[in-house]
């Protein structure tokens, strides 16, 4: 243009940074963003008593990741035999009750994990723990001939 003095930063800047792509660092980061998940884990306090209400200590509680897989030995283009089709699963959590039934777990929000509580003298218990969009704890059971009661005591904190 005429008469206007150029002060604009020259193209070659704005792709190239000490003589280095800009490009290369932003996907660089994108991916390792990508590749390490995104996984939200929120704390959760479960309650375990007994039919009659008392609390039961002791209790082991297992929440577990629920994942699709390979249910066969086939190998697939890009999915072996029994693999895990999800690039990175969620983590579990465990722990045992304390005096008053309750113990706390640290569980993913994005999708529902298997819930299993194995208590001394009790026939084992199973079902689904989840968090909802709203933040709240959701427990289901599967029928069993388990008299244990599983609820949650508190919603998410984060």
């Amino acid at each position: 243009t005429k008469g206007c003095p150029r002060t604009a930063i020259p193209e070659v800047e704005l792709y190239y940074h000490r003589s280095r792509m800009r490009t290369i660092g932003i996907i660089f980061l994108s991916l390792c963003a990508l590749l390490t998940g995104c996984s939200t884990y929120n704390t959760v306090t479960v309650s375990i008593s007994d039919a009659s209400g008392d609390p039961v200590q002791g209790a082991s509680v297992h929440a577990s990741p629920m994942y699709f897989y390979n249910p066969t030995p086939n190998n697939y283009i890009i999915v072996g035999p029994y693999d895990i089709m999800e690039p990175f699963p969620a983590k579990g959590a465990a722990g045992i009750t304390d005096e008053s039934g309750l113990v706390s777990l640290e569980i993913v929000t994005q999708s529902p994990l298997e819930l299993h509580v194995l208590a001394d003298g009790h026939l084992p218990w199973k079902g689904q723990i989840a968090i909802t969009k709203q933040g709240d704890v959701e427990i289901f059971f599967y029928p069993t001939q388990s008299k244990l009661q599983v609820s949650s005591v508190s919603e998410t904190q984060n």
